[in-house]
């Protein structure tokens, strides 16, 4: 897609790999200044490293989507060497895999699932949705408007059985999203579900599942890339309360008459 994005502010979690980083690659390659957010360590420190070497406009902002404290000093960090900011993309998120020691062919039951886990998948795939939106949609708003993408699943997983609790975290934060739409109407911060479309060839893909997806085919990492870019884009002004799929981006452009070409 052709669009121009400089001068253009966008915060991605789980900004360090996966989704993330490919979302993040895309909008730096059209010249916006990204921040990818991560906890910490070695992964953001090389993510970072990589995207600063190919002379793109790149921060690492670390940040823990579970600790409120690590949120709001990350969002300070933004109003005080920013100030203004366009785009927050809640992406950072645990896999299913967490409840199964890693491996998710074997659908597990909701009474074997660990209540760590739980409390763990809760935390980041929907209460962080929540922690990060609060912290940083005031910077959107004190400049006039802005743009909040949260990512999410197909609903078919959230129902799903051996699902529980990645896919009822995705589906409260998919009301979640209902909700902030029509609140954040007045002060011009638009808010959009983005979903792959399928599951993905990511670092959460264990050589098991690897195995196990073959007969249906891994979703490339940079299956968001053009829709974010659309989103990004002018072409994608005052549009909210969307849910799109990745995988069906040009289906649903059609849909809507919209042209990005």
């Amino acid at each position: 897609m052709n669009v121009d994005l400089k001068g253009f502010r966008a915060v991605i979690t789980g900004g360090s790999n996966g989704l993330g980083y490919e979302m993040s690659k895309a909008l730096l390659s059209k010249g916006a200044t990204v921040a990818i957010a991560s906890r910490a360590g070695a992964r953001l420190n090389k993510a970072y490293a990589a995207l600063k070497d190919e002379g793109f406009d790149v921060f690492a902002l670390e940040m823990d989507v579970r600790s409120e404290a690590s949120i709001e000093t990350a969002a300070y960090w933004v109003s005080e060497n920013w100030g203004q900011l366009d785009m927050v993309v809640n992406n950072a998120g645990l896999s299913q895999s967490v409840v199964g020691g890693g491996q998710t062919v074997r659908p597990v039951p909701f009474f074997e699932v660990p209540p760590k886990a739980f409390y763990d998948m809760v935390e980041t795939n929907f209460i962080g949705y929540f922690l990060v939106a609060r912290a940083f949609v005031p910077i959107m708003i004190r400049n006039g408007g802005g743009r909040l993408i949260n990512v999410s699943t197909g609903i078919g997983t959230m129902t799903a059985p051996g699902m529980l609790p990645y896919g009822p975290a995705r589906a409260g934060a998919e009301a979640m999203s209902v909700i902030m739409t029509g609140e954040m109407k007045p002060f011009n911060v638009t808010v959009n579900v983005l979903l792959p479309g399928g599951p993905c060839d990511t670092g959460f893909v264990t050589e098991e599942n690897r195995a196990h997806f073959s007969t249906v085919g891994l979703l490339p990492a940079s299956i968001m890339n053009e829709a974010i870019l659309f989103l990004a884009s002018d072409k994608a002004a005052g549009l909210t309360g969307e849910r799109i799929i990745a995988r069906e981006l040009h289906k649903w452009l059609d849909e809507k008459g919209i042209d990005i070409y």
